[in-house]
């Protein structure tokens, strides 16, 4: 029996940086990666881990509601992460070979997840995570089944809602297993960069004045200096959520490093030093000043019977600025 398959889904145009998510799979043969998608993936050199599944959206859902035996109630893709809890029914024959199977993002970049996820962890817990970017469980009826337990979440009520409920998270998931008191491991070991930041900065993991992230040749670190001294530490994998990086080059599906900066992917050969960290850890504060602006309009529409005249006013205010 294989050791795990991850489950990410993608409908529509695949992202510019999609092919670093896929540089990324190479070091960590120890995991498949399975991928539905509507899109045709062209790559010429594919990892051997990663699986590709055509499927259209329309088709995913029908087969949701067919597993599942209720009325998926998901009018964009971004609802379908409320279903990964029930991935392990939903895709149970692409996951008969696996001893645990899980769920990710595309917007990140794995480091070496054996560093990370352990045998031992695997071997003592049935559930390794709690974001949804990335959890695994362990591929047993029991567990698979979970989600359908809880006394406290009406899950089906949670399908057939067009609404997003965050079920793949600390508010669902996570808390279903702490009901039934179920082993579930979880470290703070991950670069999940706060997406409304201007800086890259983490948001469980500890920061400094000057930092600087590099996937270098499949490892995932923070370099960081403190009293003037250059030090880093190894992260399982970055997460940037959120955010509209440019690929700066196509070098940058080539060479050995890749600078994470808030602006975009930066190939890198070189050595790590503190004026390299000065030099690219700086904040985009364009991406700041959209991300708060739409926070407060997202306030006002909550609070405002007619949505549209703020949204309107706002466009009014953009156009004569």
């Amino acid at each position: 029996m294989k050791q795990a398959a991850i489950i990410t889904i993608w409908f529509g145009k695949l992202p510019a940086y999609f092919p670093l998510w896929v540089r990324s799979l190479k070091a960590n043969e120890n995991f498949d990666f399975l991928l539905y998608t509507d899109q045709i993936v062209s790559l010429k050199s594919l990892p051997e881990n990663l699986k590709v599944h055509s499927i259209t959206f329309s088709e995913l859902k029908d087969h949701i509601s067919k597993t599942l035996n209720l009325k998926a109630a998901a009018e964009a893709p971004y609802k379908l992460c409320d279903f990964r809890p029930a991935y392990g029914e939903i895709f149970a024959e692409e996951l008969k070979d696996y001893e645990f199977w899980g769920h990710c993002d595309i917007d990140l970049m794995f480091g070496k997840l054996d560093n990370f996820i352990t045998r031992d962890i695997l071997l003592l817990n049935r559930k390794v995570f709690n974001r949804g970017h990335l959890t695994l469980f362990r591929n047993e009826a029991s567990v698979n089944s979970l989600y359908r337990s809880s006394k406290n979440i009406d899950y089906k009520m949670i399908f057939e809602s067009p609404e997003y409920y965050m079920f793949d998270e600390w508010h669902g998931i996570h808390k279903v297993f702490k009901e039934y008191g179920i082993e579930q491991y979880h470290q703070e070991c991950i670069a999940d960069i706060e997406a409304n930041a201007a800086r890259f900065v983490c948001t469980k993991i500890e920061n400094y004045k000057k930092q600087l992230f590099i996937w270098e040749n499949g490892v995932v670190k923070q370099y960081y200096l403190q009293n003037g001294e250059l030090k880093h530490r190894e992260l399982a994998y970055i997460h940037f959520q959120k955010r509209k990086l440019q690929v700066s080059t196509p070098k940058v599906f080539s060479s050995k490093s890749v600078i994470f900066t808030p602006f975009s992917f930066v190939p890198f050969d070189g050595e790590v030093t503190p004026a390299l960290i000065r030099k690219f850890d700086k904040g985009n504060y364009n991406h700041y000043l959209k991300r708060q602006s739409d926070r407060i309009l997202k306030k006002l529409n909550l609070l405002s019977p007619g949505p549209v005249i703020f949204n309107q006013t706002l466009k009014s205010i953009e156009m004569t600025a």
